[in-house]
């Protein structure tokens, strides 16, 4: 017996509950679009790696146990990272190609945090919240820098001050656009 497949766009949905367990989670997806609430979770390392994809990771809530590293690897994408403080890692890995990016480091930080972002052609978004220490040191290509709110601007560094852990964020850019916010 033969079996169509139909014409129209499929729909692959999926909703996983994961429990309290201490979790070493590795995401693998091509092409989607996508919504991943991890807030709340014990993931000990967290790894994403994906296609042209259209996804949003979210922490709405704190990470349970401390996270050594979170890995997102992508390519041409529009990728939105958000309330990254809450996921309680030491460090956070950005690759991606050409594409749009929010990196949203709201929630709280309970510990310094080390960014390493490479990207290609690209619009990158960071967002910081007011009161939060923070470095962002700028290399690669010909990158428009848009700072908004109170940056201290040295060369291609740029320092906002404040109180408790700090974020540290080293941006390799081809060329592009990166907007800086604190708010």
């Amino acid at each position: 017996e033969k079996v169509k497949l139909p014409s129209d766009d499929v729909t692959n949905s999926w909703e996983l509950k994961l429990g309290a367990s201490p979790i070493d989670l590795t995401i693998d997806a091509g092409a989607y679009k996508g919504t991943l609430n991890l807030g709340g979770l014990s993931l000990v390392n967290l790894t994403i790696r994906d296609g042209a994809s259209q996804s949003e990771v979210i922490f709405d809530s704190p990470n349970l146990v401390e996270m050594e590293q979170l890995q997102y690897k992508t390519g041409a994408s529009e990728v939105k990272l958000m309330n990254l403080a809450n996921a309680n890692t030491r460090s956070v890995s950005f690759d991606s190609g050409a594409g749009s990016y929010t990196l949203d480091f709201s929630g709280t930080l309970s510990r310094d945090m080390q960014v390493d972002i490479k990207s290609g052609v690209s619009s990158i978004k960071i967002i910081v919240p007011e009161g939060v220490p923070c470095r962002v040191t700028v290399s690669g290509g010909l990158n428009n820098v848009s700072p908004m709110g109170t940056w201290t601007i040295s060369s291609n560094v740029y320092e906002k001050v404040g109180a408790g852990p700090r974020i540290d964020i080293q941006l390799s850019m081809g060329v592009g656009n990166l907007e800086l916010i604190s708010q």
